[in-house]
């Protein structure tokens, strides 16, 4: 029970006095992830570096061997950490109806490469976000969460995702 309750517990140190914090206690058992956004409209550089070498089949192929691949490259990955947290997860963006239902779309209702970086991409999420007055976030560019929550930054290592990390490694 203690491990348990450690690891639904944080510690918050914004909006209080400097060197103070208090503890967070959160009861949610279930989290909704943006999982599949990205696959689904073009989210990804490389989306927009297959429409460079290939035009729209170019996009086309590259988003279905994302989503083809991403039981294999996320879900069992996202998953096991969530429930390592004893939660489990729901991931809207991929439904089967909601897959299908985008799937149908022309490619350029998700995307236009014209358009600078942080605006052509997952084009119905933005126009989303902004109809809804959320206007200065419906303009910025995808960042990887290691990058911008600026941990990789704060570390100062020049280390990339697929890298084993030696620091782990008794020789």
């Amino acid at each position: 029970k203690q491990w348990y309750q450690r690891r639904v517990r944080g510690t918050c140190c914004k909006d209080t006095t400097p060197g103070e914090s208090h503890i967070l206690f959160s009861t949610a058992r279930l989290l909704f992830s943006g999982i599949g956004a990205d696959e689904l409209l073009g989210g990804y550089s490389r989306h927009r570096s297959a429409w460079e070498r290939g035009g729209w089949e170019g996009v086309l192929s590259e988003i279905s061997l994302d989503i083809n691949r991403i039981s294999e490259r996320n879900l069992g990955r996202d998953n096991r950490v969530v429930g390592d947290h004893g939660r489990d997860s729901v991931a809207p963006f991929l439904d089967e109806d909601f897959v299908s239902f985008v799937n149908s779309l022309p490619v350029q209702y998700k995307v236009d490469f014209t358009k600078e970086r942080g605006v052509g991409e997952k084009l119905i999420l933005r126009k989303l976000a902004a109809s809804y007055g959320l206007n200065s976030c419906s303009t910025l560019p995808k960042r990887a969460i290691q990058f911008g929550s600026r941990i990789a930054k704060l570390e100062g290592k020049k280390e990339k995702g697929g890298d084993k990390c030696t620091r782990f490694v008794r020789t």
